[in-house]
């Protein structure tokens, strides 16, 4: 099966009023929209909160954990939220930057020393914001058309064995005037990983135990959420009409090599309230970091940032991430000027089908909430 996790991509078309509301939707339309949602596609389950930076405005959740089932899905239950654990791990960058342990430009092999000699030659001047910006060269194992290496599996860190196989390869990515052309990989941020875990002495299991799951009291699992209790969601694949689903002892499981990439599970609630933190830092608000290192991560570069998309319409910021591992969906939403996001969470993923239900109720809680009666094409 297709091993993937898309980022923030589908915000382009936006267009935002060049007012603030305080939101024309209610908990009865927003309802309504999941429902109409789950109709028209055909979803097991969706989840949806609309956020303030002083509240979880509205939330709800309809369908079931498991498909074709009347195990009905809740809040507290956790969904896999795939490359949006990317932000996480970037947020957790800017703590051990502000904390002075490392900077986003401090270079890999700087770090890495002993892996200098090993390495092809254009990655020697690659930095910690190079792997977050996907601006590195390093193969993207984004689908399972990649192999993965053959690693010692005796090793007491899978990932830096997988370091020394990804800087022995050729560059993935075009290399000129000593910088290397985009390319999303989630190689990439097994890296970033490695260099936190290194300047912190923490494991990056560690890292999120310590700075998520206490220090923000935000509840976090590693892997698909039915694995560690058949009772939680289980993940689905759309099929054309069909639905392929994945039981607790599945062998699909994401490769510990570029776990940081993506292998978070949250409730839809907490995911809603590291959303919420995120905006309250970008409207200004320290909480975690600084409010400046918010605004670096999510707009300190044009298009992808650090592990978050971002762009501009209408003279309104926003940001936001997709993230899916094929079996899940998650996507959350922010708009600084308006102080508001919302997230979706789904238990369905894999190719278009999940990505335009999740498209289709965007645009709709968009259009509700910004009063766009007039865009009758929406």
């Amino acid at each position: 099966m297709k091993l993937k996790y898309l980022f923030f991509i589908g915000m382009s078309m936006m267009m935002f009023s060049n007012h603030k509301l305080n939101g024309q939707i209610n908990s009865e339309e927003l309802s309504r929209l999941v429902e109409q949602t789950r109709e028209k596609y055909d979803l097991p389950a969706i989840a949806v909160v609309l956020i303030s930076s002083d509240d979880l405005v509205l939330t709800e959740v309809q369908g079931v954990r498991v498909y074709n089932t009347n195990n009905e899905a809740t809040l507290d239950d956790y969904f896999h939220i795939g490359s949006c654990s990317k932000s996480v791990l970037t947020l957790i960058a800017g703590k051990l930057v502000e904390n002075g342990k490392i900077k986003w430009n401090t270079p890999f092999f700087e770090i890495f020393p002993e892996l200098k000699s090993t390495s092809q030659k254009e990655y020697i001047g690659i930095t910690l914001e190079d792997l977050f910006l996907c601006r590195a060269g390093i193969k993207a194992f984004t689908s399972d058309d990649e192999k993965f290496p053959s690693l010692d599996t005796t090793s007491s860190n899978i990932k830096y064995e997988f370091a020394k196989y990804l800087f022995r390869e050729l560059p993935s990515s075009k290399y000129e005037n000593g910088e290397f052309d985009f390319l999303y990989s989630n190689a990439s941020y097994t890296l970033a990983a490695l260099m936190l875990e290194r300047v912190s002495e923490l494991s990056y299991e560690e890292l999120i135990a310590l700075y998520i799951d206490e220090e923000l009291g935000i509840n976090t699992y590693m892997g698909f959420p039915n694995t560690f209790d058949s009772n939680q969601p289980w993940g689905h694949t759309i099929n054309g009409e069909s639905f392929d689903i994945f039981p607790p002892d599945h062998e699909y499981k994401i490769p510990s090599s570029i776990r940081p990439a993506g292998d978070l599970s949250m409730s839809p609630t907490d995911y809603a309230r590291y959303i919420q933190l995120n905006l309250k830092g970008l409207k200004g608000v320290r909480n975690f970091v600084s409010s400046e290192i918010y605004q670096y991560i999510h707009f300190g570069h044009k298009g992808f940032s650090l592990g978050v998309a971002n762009g501009k319409m209408a003279g309104h910021k926003y940001s936001g991430m997709d993230g899916s591992a094929g079996t899940f969906f998650c996507r959350a939403v922010i708009v600084p000027d308006s102080d508001f996001a919302f997230t979706i969470n789904t238990n369905a993923g894999s190719g278009t089908g999940e990505m335009k239900a999740v498209d289709w109720l965007t645009m709709k809680i968009l259009k509700k909430y910004y009063n766009w009666w007039w865009k009758i094409w929406i």
